[in-house]
């Protein structure tokens, strides 16, 4: 691993623009650290990480549908714990984006304009940047993959300069590069299109291996070589999975894993009703419809190989799969268009980089309608920013004294008014259990209790029809508190009659009324 630790310690990792950079991302990210809990996934994370904590057995005891590591993550007792830890990972990610872009560019303007077009992306809280979402986790895993990649001759040989002879030992770097393609998809499963764009490396370089040998040297010298690299990374990639799946099993929760860490994504990617009357439109949201829109963008990339560059067709095929990723189950979630940033980023760079250069008019115009082809899909979707501008008006007024926290908390979310409220009558409480019947979690991550059963938030519950294993956890656990929510239009069989015949309501809020056992003296 020697030569691993030379890359970390290249003195160009602490270059005077990358500090500029990096004091950018900490300024932009300072509003995070004084949000409240108000964000729905962060508060089920959250929720799942503290249960995490006091030895619930993860998809067993309480249950999400994503892959284990954001719950591990956010498993460090706060939300504030959580927020440094995604600033720290941030600042560490932004390190890997420009020394991957160094990597690609020559001119250190490039460089510049593609991280700093990178850091403005997942930073602002437009698209969520804010947010410790599992997109971000997953890019850094997948940018650090590509930058240790890129001191491989597997990738060196094709996308980078062409005067690069020295490179590292090729089956570490390989393997490392694969272990965290891997480890990003134990953080959301979407990151699995991030690392097939590492495979279509050898791809495209085996048809540039076509320019300059004979068909027959291409097969019997460098196709076995490019083949090897592959598996290699195929088996970095799998190793972190099967060391999960390993554990899991041997934890009793096997099952438990594949249904839920695994095998409902892809239920979840196919129960979203885009509601599009044009067939071919509806097509080609469908899973096979963006499938085969990648392979025919790949396959441009490949027939007109001659009119692009490396550098191009490897970001432009990232791109591709990184737009298929955020696809995947077709919702305007905001925070899913993140893993698209990237490459984008790196194609403006690109631009830049050939600006000065007899860069061909139908390069410019790819690069043009990738661009155009993302952000119409977001419009298509009615993918939706958050305010930018008043975000960090608010906070200024806050540290400035022009707003209290009390106002500046509320300011956020709907329901802030009441979580807080009635967050100081549930902690008081020496209960671990509380159960919600409707979605608010983050009032789970507030009061640090834990459901009576195994899901977090109805939908779930709906979803899979699991009313009765529902009921039974509450009628075991008998919480102290129990929440019903006044949005929540579906029914769980026996709650209400339960309620009247044991609860009393404590407190009746705007958006939910609390429950509180009866056996229990009043407050």
């Amino acid at each position: 691993m020697r030569a691993l630790t030379k890359l970390w310690h290249k003195k160009e990792i602490c270059h005077p623009v990358l500090a500029i950079l990096l004091c950018f991302v900490l300024v932009l990210r300072i509003p995070n650290f004084f949000e409240p809990y108000w964000y729905g996934d962060e508060g089920i994370y959250l929720t799942i990480g503290n249960g995490i904590r006091v030895g619930d057995r993860l998809y067993v005891d309480i249950v999400d549908h994503k892959t284990p590591l954001i719950y591990y993550f956010a498993s460090v007792g706060s939300q504030l714990n959580f927020r440094i830890l995604l600033v720290t990972w941030m600042l560490l990610t932004t390190i890997a984006f420009y020394r991957l872009s160094e990597r690609l560019f020559k001119n250190k303007y490039s460089t510049f304009l593609a991280t700093f077009a990178f850091v403005l992306s997942t930073t602002l809280p437009l698209f969520e940047g804010n947010i410790p979402n599992g997109e971000l986790f997953v890019m850094g895993f997948v940018l650090f993959g590509f930058w240790i990649l890129s001191y491989s001759s597997y990738f060196a040989s094709f996308v980078t300069q062409p005067d690069e002879k020295k490179h590292h030992s090729d089956w570490q770097i390989i393997t490392v590069s694969g272990i965290l393609f891997g480890l990003g998809i134990l953080t959301k499963v979407p990151g699995l299109l991030d690392a097939c764009a590492a495979f279509m490396i050898g791809w495209f370089g085996t048809l540039q291996n076509l320019k300059t040998h004979t068909l027959q040297s291409t097969i019997k010298k460098l196709l076995p070589k490019t083949l090897l690299h592959m598996l290699i990374l195929a088996g970095g990639i799998a190793l972190p999975i099967l060391i999960s799946v390993v554990y899991y099993v041997l934890r009793g929760s096997g099952e438990a894993y594949l249904n839920f860490g695994l095998l409902y994504n892809l239920h979840y990617s196919g129960n979203w009703d885009l509601g599009f009357t044009n067939p071919l439109l509806a097509f080609s949201f469908t899973l096979v419809g963006k499938f085969l829109f990648v392979v025919a963008g790949v396959l441009a990339l490949s027939l007109l190989t001659k009119f692009f560059t490396p550098q191009q067709q490897f970001i432009a095929t990232w791109t591709l799969f990184a737009l298929f990723a955020s696809l995947l189950s077709n919702r305007p979630y905001p925070h899913y268009y993140l893993q698209i940033f990237p490459p984008l980023a790196l194609l403006l760079g690109y631009g830049l980089e050939k600006l000065n250069k007899q860069l061909r008019i139908f390069q410019y115009a790819s690069i043009a309608l990738i661009a155009v082809m993302v952000f119409a899909v977001m419009k298509i979707l009615h993918v939706g920013g958050y305010p930018v501008i008043s975000y960090y008006q608010r906070n200024l007024k806050l540290l400035t004294g022009q707003m209290s926290y009390h106002d500046y908390r509320n300011s956020f979310e709907w329901i802030m008014e009441d979580n807080y409220k009635a967050a100081e009558i549930i902690s008081r409480s020496h209960d671990k259990y509380m159960f919600i019947w409707g979605t608010n979690p983050t009032l789970y991550a507030l009061t640090k209790k834990q459901p009576t059963g195994r899901f977090t938030v109805s939908f779930h519950i709906i979803d899979l029809k699991v009313y009765d294993e529902t009921f039974k956890s509450i009628v075991d656990k008998k919480p102290e508190y129990i929440v019903v929510m006044n949005n929540e239009t579906a029914e769980l069989p026996g709650l209400r009659a339960y309620l009247r015949d044991n609860y009393i309501a404590n407190n009746s809020f705007e958006h939910f009324v609390l429950w509180r056992k009866r056996s229990t003296s009043s407050l």
